[in-house]
This record gives C-alpha cells, structure tokens and sequence, in this order.
C-alpha cells in the first residue's frame, strides 16, 4: 500500500484512528499535532493523490501500515483550535481583570498625585509664610539693637561722672 492515500479500501477509523492518548502511553497523544505513532516511529505528513481527496494533507506513521497512525491536518488543526479556546478565554479573563486592578491603581495614583500637590502647595504656603516673619523678627531685632545702642550712648553722654557716693 502508498502512503499517499489513507488506507486499501480509502477510509480511516476516525479523526484518532491509531492512536492513543497521553495516560495509555508515555508521551503520545491523540488531539492535535501527532509527532509519534503508537509503534513509536515518527509521524511524516504527506498528501493524498486519491480521486476522492486530492492534495489534501495528513500525518501517517512511517510505516505505513493501515493499523498505524493516520489523521487529517485539518483535523490536527481544528483539535489544536478548539485545545486552545479556554486557555485563550482565561488569558482573555486575566488581561481583563489586569486592567481593572491598573485602572484602579492609577485612579489611587491620581488621587495621591492631587493629594501631594495641595501638600506641595501648603508647604509653600508655610515656607512663605515663615520667611515674611523671619524678616519681620530680623527687622525688630535691627531695631531693638540700634535703640539700646542709641540708649547706652545717650545715658554715657547724660551721666556725670561722680566720684563716691
């Protein structure tokens, strides 16, 4: 018999036929991309040139024999599509319960951001504040120094100079 067509009498036993699944055998497995065959060959794609399925592809044991490996690419294909549905469904999930908890992160941002620029600002407020007093005080002292200068030079000047009592 060719490889080049699925079996003699042109049918297979299904989607699996001759092949079995990871918990009967170590390592195989029935959906999607077959590597190896039950025997433990290696699976080769070839194309069909039978009337009924023309150029259409498929994975087969080496063998070739009709009790090993045969299955569609189209079949491979679709398996490996429905496989990955509810893991891209759960990343999907992920992705949106990421952007929620990034949504309310940069809400939570926001507000602190608001909340530092009114501290900012009060800061500075202060800090004004502290420096219109620090040259108030600066100025009073000026002007207490120079009236007890002005004084202690007056009262030497007023004083007479008495010998005893």
């Amino acid at each position: 018999m060719s490889c080049n067509s699925r079996n003699s009498s042109g049918e297979s036993g299904g989607c699996n036929s001759g092949m079995i699944s990871n918990a009967e055998a170590g390592g195989f497995k029935s959906r999607g991309f077959p590597v190896k065959c039950k025997c433990g060959l290696d699976v080769v794609m070839f194309t069909s040139s039978t009337a009924k399925n023309p150029g259409r592809p498929f994975f087969r044991c080496k063998s070739c024999e009709d009790d090993h490996l045969f299955k569609w690419v189209e079949d491979c294909m679709y398996e490996e599509v429905i496989d990955a549905l509810p893991k891209i469904s759960s990343i999907d999930n992920e992705i949106i319960n990421a952007k929620a908890e990034v949504a309310v992160e940069i809400a939570n941002l926001k507000e602190l951001m608001i909340e530092l620029k009114e501290d900012g600002m009060w800061s500075k407020r202060e800090i004004q504040r502290w420096k219109k007093m620090t040259k108030v005080c600066l100025v009073c002292l000026c002007f207490s120094v120079i009236a007890i200068v002005i004084s202690m030079f007056y009262k030497k000047k007023t004083q007479k100079f008495v010998l005893g009592y």
